[in-house]
């Protein structure tokens, strides 16, 4: 996730752009990469790529007409931008709590894996927004004369860096929790792990000869 958030191949696109110059007007395909923080134009011909910061913070709110396809999906996607950050804290909170929480064998291990379910679903919250976003932007493309689209684009590997960042989130709660609840399964550990619950529990060997050592919970 970190890989994905720090990198900027989000998004690729390839849009045909006309500018007015001096003597007339000039008609090129320009070919931009973005990720989260930064847009490129990609030079080609062994050229290093032209890459300048975003500044979410002067966007304004609505579509400015005959903007660039481009530039309006960087203008549409600051608000979902903040969401893989809020991610990748989460993960490495989560990391962290899990962590101590194994080495200590008590309830952090659960504790790490609730936060990184909370970091999964964030994600998927942001990832939404994202690419809803770009569908709506590429809703509102131009069209060229003979009536074939003018802009493309294409998802990047930073995109799908993010996917199987979630993916793996997922994955790694779903066995913490089962290791977590295996390790702990007898009665004593319930208790340590849930204040109070010895009040709960009780055995039925002590109530029914030759009865089951696990413990049942008494309504």
């Amino acid at each position: 996730m970190a890989l994905a958030v720090g990198t900027d191949s989000w998004l690729f696109t390839e849009e045909e752009t006309i500018k007015n110059i001096e003597n007339g007007t000039l008609k090129f395909t320009a070919h931009i990469r973005t990720g989260l923080w930064r847009l490129c134009i990609i030079v080609g011909y062994d050229y290093p790529d032209i890459c300048v910061n975003v500044g979410y913070e002067n966007a304004d709110e609505g579509r400015e007409e005959g903007q660039e396809t481009s530039m309006a999906i960087m203008r549409a996607n600051r608000v979902s931008t903040v969401f893989p950050v809020i991610t990748l804290v989460l993960l490495v909170t989560g990391f962290t709590v899990s962590a101590i929480g194994n080495i200590q064998g008590d309830i952090k291990t659960l504790i790490g894996s609730v936060v990184y379910i909370s970091g999964g679903l964030t994600f998927a919250v942001g990832i939404i927004l994202y690419i809803s976003s770009i569908n709506d932007e590429v809703g509102h493309r131009q069209y060229n004369e003979s009536g074939d689209l003018v802009f493309q684009y294409s998802y990047g590997w930073s995109f799908y860096f993010a996917g199987l960042a979630f993916l793996f989130t997922m994955l790694s709660s779903v066995v913490q929790i089962s290791l977590f609840l295996k390790r702990n399964s007898k009665k004593d550990d319930m208790i340590k792990i849930i204040p109070g619950l010895d009040g709960v529990l009780s055995d039925p060997e002590d109530e029914i000869p030759g009865g089951a050592s696990n413990p049942t919970i008494i309504l």
